[in-house]
């Protein structure tokens, strides 16, 4: 069943925003993720949010990944560049539902 994180962050840079995540990307599929993706919203309360969407195949693939780009100094740099342009609102995982 597979794991999918939506991460939320507020920027005035958005265009900075997308060259960081972009790095993020793939060192996140080098570790294992089968996708991150990127995109604002338009409408609704968080419009103007950008979201970072990352898929795993499951429980265990989606713990190793956590746990690489944890140690990966790449990644560590690449969040603090993120972090110094906008600012974190939200994180939520969904599982997956077989029908």
């Amino acid at each position: 069943m597979p794991i999918v994180q939506f991460t939320r962050f507020k920027t005035d840079k958005p265009e900075e925003m997308a060259k960081i995540v972009s790095q993020a990307k793939k060192i996140f599929e080098k570790h294992g993720a089968e996708f991150l993706r990127l995109s604002r919203f338009h409408t609704g309360h968080w419009a103007g949010e950008l979201l970072v969407t990352t898929r795993y195949a499951n429980w265990e693939v989606y713990g190793k990944v956590q746990e690489a780009v944890a140690k990966d100094p790449e990644f560590a740099q690449v969040l603090a560049e993120g972090m110094k342009i906008s600012e974190l609102q939200g994180r939520n995982i969904a599982v997956s539902i077989d029908l």
